[in-house]
């Protein structure tokens, strides 16, 4: 046993230690009794510092003090004394959120901060709401952001669900109004809480946790019926939880709540269909580029499409809303690049996704084929403008996302003999999801707070077919295109204006 070790076990010992105690204290529901020493405690917590040492105390009892503690459990009071004494807690997911608290309380920092970084590591669906309102309300952005990664993991939100029977009300409250995960897991968790919320008031019951929580008790068990579409819906056998009619009933909510919407692309993302996505191609370009861009576009199967020349005309706000998503890409110079910035950050802040299509409206010069306006100027981009680089063959080298929808299918990407791009770095809240051969960042996006997005590829769009030295067609340019604006069509939140 090492010199450290017998340290802590005389320490240890000294914990509850009736004979050389000058301090008691009686604490909880059951008034348990604690003998401690002024010394130890007085370095650990000036809120104890000060009762032990204030002389109305002292004059009542003279040398040894008593102090009566009844909004602590005894057994987290148990753990304070551990830290008090030999620094060594024993901190459970049990006990750390109540023993942060009653650190808190008393002041000390040590062991508040050692609980709160337990907590870091050990979040599970039992606790992880309950630890979400601490870190709010302390402001901790690592313990929240902890919280979240959580609920963001695969299957992290269905564990959640699954428990729901045993949640307190104000929990419930937290799960309705969580909106700054953007997870597809959560979205479906919401859907599945609107749900009961509609089934309710069918059914003429008042709404309240308790009946919701009867509700969905026999739904949240299977809350991947969501991911399915209508035509999954009806393959369904009837069972002990779903009779025939609660499935019918359900598959018709949910075709006309979210009118031609689906429920699941390869990341499980909700989003709209491919055959209702309205796909709007914006670009100043000669017609060959047009045309290879086109087929790029459309390559996945999506089949709604417009174009309009941003050489000749600036799209207003109100025609930009009459689309789910905007492709916009120059070689030429824009009609008005400041004033195209601007609509489309507005259309961005309306819930429309925009997939940023190529190097020329992202280099940082001050040529009229550049984006500019808030678009550029607002932090709306996933990365910075940056200078051009070319005249080096580049390949897609590491893709960072792997299951993101935009690299489905991607195998390689050969940017050609020019392989042009520009030289950059992530604006804040960008992801990176894949990266050419000089680590430079080839495709990368923004995800904005309503969901939608604004994707950004650091490529010349066109391909060999228009010019042999730009990226090889036979290489998966086209599905990174296609993809891309499939994506972020899927996730808008535009309400079209048809007007």
């Amino acid at each position: 046993m090492s010199n450290r070790d017998n340290i802590n076990d005389v320490l240890t010992s000294l914990i509850n230690n009736k004979e050389i105690a000058d301090v008691k204290f009686v604490v909880g529901k059951e008034k348990k009794e604690f003998y401690c020493n002024k010394l130890f405690l007085q370095n650990c917590s000036p809120v104890w510092k000060e009762q032990l040492y204030d002389p109305e105390w002292r004059n009542k009892t003279q040398d040894f003090v008593t102090l009566e503690i009844a909004d602590v459990e005894s057994e987290i009071f148990l753990v304070l004394l551990q830290y008090v004494y030999t620094r060594k807690p024993v901190l459970t997911d049990r006990n750390c959120l109540r023993v942060q608290e009653a650190a808190d309380k008393f002041k000390i920092d040590g062991l508040g901060a050692m609980a709160m970084l337990f907590m870091t590591k050990n979040i599970s669906p039992q606790n992880c709401f309950d630890i979400l309102k601490k870190a709010q309300g302390y402001k901790d952005a690592l313990l929240e952001s902890k919280v979240f990664d959580f609920l963001m993991r695969d299957e992290g939100v269905f564990k959640v669900a699954n428990i729901l029977e045993g949640v307190k009300e104000e929990n419930i409250k937290t799960i309705l109004g969580f909106r700054k995960c953007t997870s597809s897991e959560y979205d479906i968790f919401h859907r599945v809480i609107e749900w009961g919320k509609w089934k309710l008031k069918e059914a003429g019951i008042e709404e309240s946790p308790e009946a919701l929580k009867d509700v969905l008790s026999g739904l949240l068990p299977l809350v991947k019926l969501i991911l399915m579409g209508p035509e999954q819906l009806k393959e369904i056998k009837a069972t002990r939880l779903y009779e025939t009619k609660v499935i019918f009933d359900y598959s018709l909510n949910l075709i006309d709540r979210y009118k031609g919407r689906s429920f699941k692309t390869s990341r499980g993302i909700p989003g709209l269909s491919k055959e209702t996505i309205q796909v709007l191609h914006l670009s100043a370009n000669t017609d060959n580029w047009i045309k290879d861009l086109k087929e790029s576009i459309l390559c996945t199967g999506l089949t709604n499409y417009t174009y309009i020349s941003a050489q000749k005309t600036t799209p207003s706000v109100e025609t930009l809303k009459k689309y789910h998503v905007v492709w916009v890409n120059s070689g030429n110079s824009f009609q008005n690049p400041t004033q195209l910035g601007d609509n489309l950050a507005k259309y961005v802040d309306a819930g429309g996704s925009v997939v940023i299509g190529g190097i020329h409206t992202l280099r940082s010069d001050n040529a009229n084929w550049v984006m500019k306006g808030k678009l550029a100027t607002g932090n709306y981009l996933p990365f910075k403008k940056g200078t051009l680089v070319q005249n080096k063959r580049c390949t897609l080298k590491t893709i960072v996302e792997k299951d993101h929808m935009v690299m489905r299918g991607v195998k390689t990407f050969d940017g050609g003999r020019y392989s042009s791009h520009v030289n950059t770095s992530m604006n804040s809240g960008g992801i990176p999801i894949c990266k050419w051969s000089d680590d430079q960042v080839l495709v990368a996006e923004k995800p904005r707070e309503m969901g939608n997005t604004v994707v950004a590829l650091n490529i010349r769009p066109a391909s060999s077919k228009v010019d042999g030295s730009w990226w090889d067609i036979n290489t998966d340019g086209r599905l990174l295109i296609g993809n891309s604006v499939e994506y972020a069509g899927k996730m808008s939140k535009i309400e079209l204006d048809q007007k």
